[in-house]
């Protein structure tokens, strides 16, 4: 048995909604940010070795940013196929933590550098307070590089 809707029921129904206050509320306000820093390779090549960059997330007013992903790479050294790298953080006044393990990091073959990322785009990802320092590190070049969280 079909059932089909009275318009002049669902005009009704719309309008005590918006009678009664019952209309939905309108979406928050979201803030993106991208943080990026990057130690230049020494010599005449331009490139970063490494390089960062971490895209956050917040609600406007909010004095935490979430972190939905993190970027990193580097510039390959000589002939060196595999590259491992981490990211960890540091709260204000805290100690630094691995955020995650050891990740290989993928090269091209024709490319003189490699990258790897965490996370996924949107609003995904853990919350820090403003002020944590963001760093990754590539276990081959042992020069971490940070940014800190506006």
């Amino acid at each position: 048995m079909k059932r089909f809707l009275n318009p002049a029921a669902t005009a009704l129904a719309a309008l005590l909604l918006v009678a009664t206050g019952a209309a939905p509320a309108p979406a928050a306000s979201y803030e993106y940010d991208r943080l990026n820093a990057c130690r230049p390779t020494p010599g005449p090549k331009q490139g970063c070795s490494p390089g960062i960059v971490v895209k956050t997330w917040n609600k406007k007013g909010a004095k935490a940013r979430g972190v939905a992903w993190v970027y990193a790479s580097t510039e390959r050294v000589g002939k060196r196929k595999v590259y491992t790298a981490r990211w960890f953080y540091q709260r204000p006044g805290g100690k630094m933590t691995a955020a995650t393990g050891w990740k290989k990091a993928r090269g091209f073959p024709d490319a003189s550098f490699v990258e790897t990322h965490w996370g996924r785009d949107g609003r995904t990802g853990p919350q820090y307070p403003v002020g944590t320092k963001i760093c990754v590190d590539f276990r081959e070049t042992g020069q971490p590089l940070c940014v800190r969280l506006k």
